[in-house]
C-alpha cells in the first residue's frame, strides 16, 4: 500500500503501466520529471490541487496530471532530460525577472506562455532543439539561452591579451 493519501496526485499503487500516459518517457526519468513540474508548472490547477498533485508525487511519485505526463513526452522526444528541462527553465525563470523574455519575441519558444499569478507555461520542445544542440558542443546553458533569446550575434565573451605583444583578440563562439 502506498504511503500517499488517495488524492488527484496518488491512486494507492506504485504500479506503472504503458497505459498510465507517459507513452515512450524512461520510467527510470518519470519521477523527477513529475518532481521538476511541480517547480515549473506546465499546469497549474490552483493551490488545493497541487496540494494534492504535490502529495502524489513528492518521496518519487508519478501520479502528475496527464498535461504534465504529455509535455515530458514532448520534451523527451526532442532530446531534453528532466534535468536540462529544470535548468531551462531555471534559466528562464532569470531572464523573465530580468525582464529579457517578450511575448511577441519569444512566444514562437513557447507552447503556452506564462500564465498568472502562478507562471505556468509550456516550452514549445521542437524550437529548443537548438539549445540542446549549443550544450551538446559545451557551450555554457547560459549562452545557449542568450543565443536562442538574442540570435547569433552576441557580444564577444571576452578577449585574449598575450604577454609577448601579439595581437588581442576576442574571444566568442
Amino acid at each position: 500500500m502506498s504511503n500517499h493519501r488517495n488524492g488527484v496526485g496518488a491512486n494507492g499503487s506504485h504500479h506503472r503501466n504503458s497505459s498510465d500516459g507517459w507513452g515512450a518517457v524512461p520510467e527510470n526519468d518519470r519521477p523527477l520529471w513529475s518532481r521538476y513540474m511541480l517547480d515549473y508548472c506546465p499546469w497549474f490547477p490552483g493551490a488545493t490541487i497541487m496540494t494534492l498533485i504535490a502529495d502524489g508525487i513528492i518521496n518519487g511519485g508519478t501520479r502528475a496530471p496527464q498535461v504534465w505526463k504529455e509535455t515530458a513526452q514532448e520534451l523527451h522526444s526532442a532530446g531534453f532530460t528532466p534535468i536540462r528541462y529544470f535548468l531551462l527553465a531555471e534559466l528562464l525563470s532569470g531572464a523573465r525577472k530580468k525582464g529579457e523574455l517578450d511575448e511577441e519575441a519569444h512566444g514562437h519558444l513557447f507552447k503556452q506562455w506564462y500564465q498568472e499569478p502562478f507562471p505556468a507555461f509550456r516550452l514549445e520542445a521542437q524550437a529548443w532543439k537548438p539549445w540542446l544542440e549549443r550544450l551538446q558542443q559545451a557551450q555554457s546553458p547560459k549562452r545557449a539561452l542568450s543565443h536562442m533569446l538574442h540570435g547569433e550575434k552576441l557580444p564577444p565573451m571576452g578577449m585574449v591579451v598575450s604577454r609577448s605583444g601579439e595581437r588581442m583578440c576576442n574571444v566568442s563562439d
